[in-house]
């Protein structure tokens, strides 16, 4: 038995390549080199990655028997193509939470891709309307974005939830109405996850390209301080843990650092305390685009304080900014030039490398109204006082969501190699595309989950790996102390780049009993890591 121990030490005992839950310490994102999550070992992340959505807005349907994460053999063909590009996230706008997505995201987390996930969709009812954000922050909505969470809150590569996309802007009144209901939701969201996830999962805001409103947005959203001194419980679970910004200033061939604004960003987001990515980039004034932000903007003047970003967009569709055409026919994927010049950006890229423990801890940044008020005059701080918890959502904080099933990875899934689809050069050449994923990509969990996520008010949680399924939910959930007396304290994409727009515009639940407060502890199958927690608490 002790030898047994021994060898399976000597196997975990260095780094690995393993797809491990991010983590945030102050401004950066955290990978984990092993299981153990060793600060002075774990190393800064930074997002190279494409926003994904093949078909658009349009190829999404609630009622459709599939999605785009649903369709193995696309998965296969796409993930591919991820991997040639050199990226390690994709950004992922609608998925039906009522799909199996076992087999997809099981392929992505064995290629070592992360994913970054909006919990909302076009379909009416299914985002908050910026037009009318009181009348659609309404239990159904919440219950959509609850069952979106418990589908994909086991699987360890999801980065993160986007509460939103664009939602505030200059349009209308939209910048003083929204602004409250989306700290409302993201509170709502992040006590879901508190109370039914055996890690925290980041809740982040996607921003709309708009320079007079991104740094109000961000000031607001990134907050979580009455005094600047203290952090507010409050506050804190209501902020945004990610920041992305939807930024199209530096365009191919014909900005640089000076005249795309980057300079300005840098100023901009300085001092930020959250991580703050590009959630989409890409310009294509020019075409074929050469992606020269990448080397000279955002991984080189920006690399201080942006932690990466994601290209608009992967497949080629009505906007003309894909990286690869999709035939609609055989299904076969054929690289535009853009693919190859972003892939051969990504390969020169030398980017800083950083300990965990060489970064400072997150302080306190204080919600100020004047100073937002002073940057946009009309921006809706309402003095920080967010829309009542409803009480159906508190129900179903409490409770959870029923009719929808926590997808989990395949442990012994046999990951395919030979493509189903082909995949074609930039001169339409067939390649030989064939799947080669490391094994150390399966291991997935740490000895012992993090006690900590970013701020130190943050509740303590603690599960162990061997814990998994239905039954180790439920004996998380019944060990785990409300914080405080009570509950209490989107979707738009318009722009003419977006074929996502039509849906989002003009667009305005069952709850469990209880769960069982007992169940059957389950050994995670085939998991060394499992087996190791097992064989020590034996020994």
């Amino acid at each position: 038995m002790f030898s047994l121990i021994l060898t399976l030490m000597v196997v975990l005992s260095g780094p690995v390549r393993a797809v491990l839950p991010l983590q945030i310490q102050n401004h950066r994102f955290i990978k984990a080199t092993s299981p153990k999550n060793d600060p002075r070992e774990n190393e800064i992340f930074f997002i190279k990655g494409i926003d994904y959505q093949p078909g658009g807005s349009s190829g999404f349907s609630r009622y459709a028997a599939h999605d785009i994460l649903s369709e193995p053999s696309q998965c296969a063909r796409d993930i591919f193509a991820f991997e040639e590009l050199g990226i390690n996230t994709v950004r992922i706008y609608q998925l039906n939470p009522e799909l199996n997505h076992d087999e997809c995201m099981t392929m992505l987390n064995n290629a070592g891709i992360y994913v970054i996930l909006d919990v909302n969709s076009g379909n009416a009812g299914e985002h908050l309307n910026r037009a009318d954000p009181e009348g659609t922050y309404n239990a159904h909505y919440l219950s959509r974005v609850f069952k979106f969470i418990e589908s994909f809150k086991n699987y360890p590569n999801v980065l993160g939830f986007f509460s939103g996309n664009e939602v505030i802007n200059d349009d209308e009144n939209y910048a003083e109405i929204d602004p409250p209901y989306l700290r409302a939701i993201q509170r709502d969201m992040k006590q879901y996850i508190l109370r039914h996830c055996n890690r925290t999962i980041p809740v982040g805001y996607s921003a709309a390209d708009n320079t007079a409103l991104r740094l109000a947005t961000f000031k607001y959203l990134q907050c979580n301080s009455w005094d600047g001194a203290d952090v507010s419980q409050e506050l804190d679970e209501s902020r945004s843990d990610f920041y992305g910004l939807n930024s199209y200033q530096w365009c191919s061939g014909s900005s640089n650092w000076q005249n795309s604004g980057y300079r300005e960003l840098a100023k901009t987001f300085h001092d930020a305390n959250i991580p703050v990515i590009f959630s989409e980039y890409g310009c294509n004034q020019n075409s074929p685009r050469a992606f020269d932000e990448v080397s000279h903007g955002l991984y080189d003047g920006l690399k201080d304080t942006f932690s990466g970003g994601l290209v608009y967009e992967f497949s080629e569709e009505a906007n003309s900014y894909g990286l690869v055409t999709i035939n609609g026919e055989d299904k076969s994927l054929t690289y535009k030039k853009d693919f190859a010049n972003l892939a051969d950006q990504f390969s020169r890229l030398d980017l800083p490398r950083m300990k965990q423990f060489e970064l400072p801890t997150a302080g306190a940044n204080k919600c100020d109204v004047a100073e937002i008020s002073a940057i946009y005059g009309n921006f809706g701080t309402e003095h920080f006082q967010i829309p009542d918890q409803l009480p159906d959502a508190t129900l179903m904080i409490e409770h959870g969501v029923e009719d929808v099933t926590s997808g989990s990875i395949i442990g012994d899934y046999s990951d395919p190699t030979n493509l189903e689809y082909d995949v074609k050069d930039v001169n339409g050449k067939r390649v030989n595309a064939i799947l080669k994923w490391g094994n150390d990509n399966k291991i997935n969990e740490f000895y012992q989950s993090p006690k900590s996520f970013n701020q130190t008010s943050r509740a303590p949680v603690t599960v162990s790996p061997i814990f998994q399924g239905k039954n180790a939910t439920s004996i998380f959930n019944s060990s785990i102390v409300t914080r405080g007396s009570s509950f209490s304290s989107i979707y738009k994409i318009g722009s003419t780049r977006d074929h996502r727009t039509t849906a989002f515009k003009d667009t305005t639940s069952s709850i469990k009993e209880s769960k069982a407060q007992a169940a059957e502890l389950q050994v995670q199958p085939g998991t060394i890591v499992g087996l190791f927690a097992v064989l020590l608490s034996i020994v």
